[in-house]
């Protein structure tokens, strides 16, 4: 077996390489390789300004605009709100149900997961804006249609409750804010009354000492992602993944694992 022969073997071997990759950055990797491979073919058929305008081109230029474009189309963007046991950040590392569930929905599409922390209403927001591909972090789904998000199925069940504090007189009210900062004001003794989701009580009683009175509100209902309007491609791809995961009994695994 002479030189080319080898090497156009490599070629067919590295192009289904590259062909086969879920993540784009491999695939482009494999491409690069697949040039330069080729370039030397050319350099063995005496053709040497043809090598290095494949060298050049193909595997430098290439490679380098292709690195450019996945950039941003390489990577699943997460607005998220912090929320123990779903979603939550500690010493700098992320875990929770949903980051779990996440990071299977970027890795069927060949994506990488990032996620940026921010405010309850800043996470809806930022999706309206482009800044991110997905809304996480606690939404839970509602009956009011709203025409700018798309709501993925809901991935895990929930429920609605009511806490007071001993002292809270009124009506209760929705909470909207930080699980942080509703732990903060029951310590510090103040009046609370607000209609919280499972995973935002589970993080209030487990942090407070004080009894809290606690009511369940009929209904049930289920938490979900949130994409834009017009990402109805993406919300078919997270709902698939999720279908998949619900009939593969993962999703029960990481809710074991995160909310036992």
């Amino acid at each position: 077996m002479n030189g080319v022969t080898a090497l156009l073997i490599l070629l067919v071997l590295v192009a289904g390489f590259a062909l086969v990759q879920r993540r784009r950055l491999f695939a482009i990797l494999g491409m690069s390789v697949f040039s330069l491979l080729l370039s030397a073919v050319f350099l063995l058929a005496s053709a040497p300004d043809v090598a290095i305008t494949e060298a050049a081109i193909g595997a430098a230029l290439g490679t380098f605009v292709y690195v450019l474009a996945i950039r941003k189309t390489g990577r699943l963007m997460v607005a998220a709100n912090d929320v123990p046991g779903l979603l939550h950040e500690e010493t700098g590392v992320l875990s929770g149900f949903e980051v779990d569930v996440l990071r299977r929905v970027a890795a069927a599409s060949g994506l990488e997961l990032v996620v940026g922390l921010m405010s309850r209403d800043e996470v809806e927001d930022a999706v309206r804006r482009g800044e991110a591909d997905v809304a996480a972090g606690g939404i839970v789904e509602s009956p009011d249609a709203q025409p700018d998000l798309l709501a993925t199925e809901p991935h895990l069940a929930t429920a609605q409750f009511t806490v007071r504090t001993p002292s809270a007189q009124g009506p209760s009210a929705i909470f909207r804010g930080e699980v942080g900062d509703l732990i903060d004001a029951v310590r510090g003794g103040d009046e609370v009354a607000v209609d919280l989701d499972l995973a935002r009580l589970l993080a209030l009683s487990r942090a407070t000492p004080r009894q809290l009175e606690v009511a369940r509100r009929d209904g049930t209902a289920g938490y979900v992602f949130l994409v834009a309007g017009e990402r109805g491609d993406l919300l078919q791809r997270v709902n698939a993944e999720i279908d998949r995961m619900r009939r593969a009994g993962e999703l029960d695994e990481i809710a074991r694992r995160h909310l036992s």
